[in-house]
């Protein structure tokens, strides 16, 4: 990945325009892990999840599951309140749904619903593995992923249409090749979309990484041991195992790659930051940088 940053840099020294870099740098995801795991330690998570059995997935007793649910909610509230309380959050409360289903999931949205999904409850091992995905969707409340993976939906948006546009543009204007109005429209609205996939998929597994070292501090202050839940993260590779899926269009880490990481923060290194300062910081330059470019179009 390094190679691609340093190309996006070169090439924008040599054209000296920074929109090209500001694309490759969105798409090629070019940020900081703070919690780098070694090649090493995910060979060896590898070797593991290749050995670990695929659990079976199934319907959990819904009075044992909801209450179990509800007890580790109300463990973990405290803990999830300070932590989003001292990093400014204005939402700190959530609203946990529990969904009497056969299906292995949870899932994060809108300002504080929390979903999770029955089939989790057949796999896990412990309270402590529950209690992980829980915290791990409080963490992406806390760290406004919700709203940041809508930012990098517009950006992706209106970096692809805005390439999309000035392309056009050079055609009529330089090469004297103007294309049809409808043409472009699509070509803008088909750009977009892709755009806006591309925008999320660049820091989707990045945010996954931030939730769970988060989530492990929440269950230490909590009073669980993050170590405790490694079998529930095992279960997550094993049943992802078999995944074909390019590294740059993964929404999480691969099975051994999050093992990895996993076994790093629960063991008690520090927590990432969230990039939300950064991703506001290179919306406003996007937005001024659009409207330049705008007023020269139409000049």
């Amino acid at each position: 990945m390094s190679d691609l940053c340093n190309l996006a840099a070169m090439f924008v020294m040599k054209k000296r325009c920074a929109l090209a870099l500001s694309v490759l740098l969105l798409l090629t995801g070019c940020g900081r892990d703070e919690v780098a795991v070694t090649k090493s330690e995910i060979a060896a998570a590898s070797d593991e999840l290749t050995k670990t059995q695929a659990p079976a997935i199934g319907l959990p007793d819904r009075a044992r599951a909801e209450a179990l649910l509800q007890r580790i909610e109300a463990r973990l509230r405290p803990a999830a309140t300070a932590v989003c309380q001292e990093r400014g959050g204005a939402q700190c409360r959530w609203r946990v749904q529990y969904r009497h289903d056969p299906v292995f999931n949870a899932f994060a949205s809108g300002e504080d619903q929390i979903v999770m999904h029955g089939g989790l409850f057949t796999v896990a091992r412990n309270e402590v593995d529950i209690a992980m995905v829980l915290a791990h969707e409080q963490a992406h409340h806390i760290l406004d992923h919700i709203s940041e993976t809508n930012r990098n939906a517009g950006i992706g948006a209106f970096l692809a249409d805005f390439l999309i546009m000035i392309g056009a543009q050079w055609l009529a204007i330089e090469l004297g090749l103007p294309l049809p109005s409808s043409w472009v429209a699509t070509a803008r609205q088909t750009a977009a979309g892709a755009g806006a996939k591309a925008g999320v998929l660049a820091f989707s597994v990045d945010n996954e990484k931030e939730a769970d070292a988060l989530s492990a501090d929440i269950l230490r202050r909590a009073g669980y041991d993050p170590k405790e839940a490694r079998g529930m993260v095992l279960a997550m590779g094993a049943l992802s195992r078999g995944d074909t899926t390019p590294s740059f269009l993964r929404t999480h880490p691969a099975g051994p790659e999050r093992l990895a990481h996993w076994d790093r923060v629960a063991a008690g290194n520090s927590t990432p930051e969230s990039n939300r300062s950064w991703m506001i910081e290179f919306t406003d330059w996007l937005k001024e940088l659009g409207a330049k470019f705008r007023s020269y179009a139409t000049r």
